[in-house]
């Protein structure tokens, strides 16, 4: 299983730059206020990973915390798709729900261009009391192979 200790390890290991936060509540969405230890996370700086599956394959889309995914959108660019249950997710990527790591998923990125609008991503990382803040640009540098793409929406699912 991918723990926050193992997926910050390696982050450590490759010198990768991040600021720790940990969580007063216990989460498996974006957080919509500050419920931080520290004080150390911003909301409207939250991204999710959302693993999902097509005939084409899985695929972790990477959007802002506070966006939907619109379904047609993301259908245009990979086909008839369906989110991978809590089971797949565990027994094939090695995470449990709400704990996917945009740096360290092992399937194709599709980041939608709402997230490229942030400075910096609070995401998740194998912990649903836990988290990372980390500089976007350190993070495009650190995964190097994704595709930009626009498949969110403000407006529901």
């Amino acid at each position: 299983m991918k723990t926050f200790e193992i997926i910050t390890e390696k982050l450590k290991s490759a010198n990768f730059p991040f600021e720790e936060v940990t969580f007063k509540d216990v989460v498996v969405s974006a957080r919509t206020s500050d419920t931080s230890v520290d004080n150390n996370y911003d909301p409207q700086s939250a991204i999710k990973t959302l693993v999902v599956k097509s005939n084409q394959g899985m695929f972790a889309v990477i959007a802002r915390g506070n966006s939907f995914v619109d379904k047609h959108k993301l259908k245009d660019i990979i086909g008839k798709w369906s989110v991978v249950s809590g089971d797949v997710l565990q027994s094939e990527l090695g995470y449990i729900p709400g704990c996917v790591c945009p740096l360290d998923v092992d399937v194709p990125l599709l980041l939608d261009q709402s997230a490229l609008e942030l400075e910096i991503w609070s995401i998740g990382v194998g912990a649903v009391d836990k988290g990372i803040n980390v500089k976007k640009e350190d993070a495009l540098q650190y995964i190097k192979d994704y595709k930009v793409v626009d498949v969110s929406s403000n407006e529901g699912r």
